[in-house]
């Protein structure tokens, strides 16, 4: 009886720890500033950890409070907030296959990659993708994707999750902790009731340790990459081109030229296709050929018995009656 007393004494001194860690927290990630777009943006993982002499402020449990970088743009982003960049950019070109090869080797060059891609075939191409670039060459990319085609809008976002972020690192770090004293508590339990109770709470501790794990790797992906929704358009003549259009003759010379070569890869598609469909095309073209011979052989029977007609025979006439 005097252990499972100390054992309820323990784990209500757990419930309380978990709630204080986590107001402690919340008002630690409300207090911290609000950053604006940086020209470079620094960031800072979960494993980074500052060294034991750097001097920046700290709250009354220990954590770090974001402290405004010195070279900071746009009014100065805290050294270590998390923010989540993103943009869209729309490009129109010319040259199509020039600048959509330029992209690709840019995203390559910056060390980024496509999430999505996808090229419209029309008349005018086009080419719809979601880019995902590390978020140090974010404003770099941007800057020299510009330099590919013209640019007809480019728009930057920037989403402060510095709050959310340190509050769930916090509440991990505190889900963490009554794990491993739950586990001390179990393998010191001896009744029954005990270690079904404490089996339990360890479950749910471990639930949640790993949604916030999953949360907080979520939130590294999208501060470290950032995302760029990027469209390029194929058009004729740019939005703010000064240069004179293409004349009438020359677009009509264009569309016969494509069309031609459009025609030429569509014969290219109808005999491969043949190739490959062979065997179905002669089937169908035996049944197509017999039924053919089958209404020829009745056209032809028609045509005969309408040229050469059946000669009808007369009505006998009446015999008299053999009174008369």
């Amino acid at each position: 009886m005097k252990m499972k007393k100390k054992l309820c004494s323990l784990l209500a001194l757990l419930c309380i720890l978990s709630l204080t860690a986590c107001g402690a927290n919340s008002k630690t990630a409300a207090d911290s500033n609000t950053p604006s777009a940086p020209q470079d943006m620094p960031t800072m993982s979960a494993d980074s950890a500052p060294s034991a002499g750097w001097d920046a402020p700290m709250s009354e449990e220990g954590a770090f409070l974001p402290e405004p970088s010195p070279d900071a743009g746009y009014g100065g982003v805290p050294a270590n907030a998390k923010i989540i960049y993103t943009a869209t950019l729309s490009l129109e070109t010319k040259e199509f296959d020039a600048a959509s090869q330029a992209l690709a080797a840019l995203v390559s060059d910056v060390g980024g990659y496509f999430e999505s891609r996808s090229v419209d075939q029309g008349h005018y191409r086009s080419m719809d993708a979601v880019v995902r670039v590390p978020a140090a060459e974010f404003l770099s990319f941007l800057d020299r994707a510009g330099e590919t085609a013209h640019v007809a809008n480019r728009a930057e976002y920037l989403d402060d999750v510095s709050e959310a972020y340190y509050d769930q690192e916090s509440r991990l770090t505190t889900q963490r902790t009554k794990l491993e004293r739950l586990q001390e508590l179990l393998r010191q339990a001896q009744d029954m009731e005990d270690i079904i109770t404490i089996e339990s709470a360890i479950s749910e501790t471990e639930l949640e340790i790993e949604f916030l794990t999953g949360s907080l790797r979520k939130y590294d992906s999208q501060i470290n990459y950032s995302t760029i929704t990027l469209s390029l358009r194929e058009v004729y003549r740019l939005s703010t081109d000064e240069e004179v259009p293409l004349t009438f003759g020359q677009r009509l010379g264009s569309a016969f030229s494509t069309g031609f070569q459009r025609g030429v890869e569509g014969l290219e598609d109808f005999a491969i296709g043949v190739a490959r469909n062979w065997v179905g095309l002669l089937i169908w073209a035996a049944i197509i050929a017999a039924a053919v011979l089958l209404i020829r052989r009745h056209l032809r029977k028609r045509a005969a018995r309408r040229r050469y007609p059946v000669p009808s025979v007369p009505p006998a006439p009446p015999v008299p009656p053999e009174g008369e």
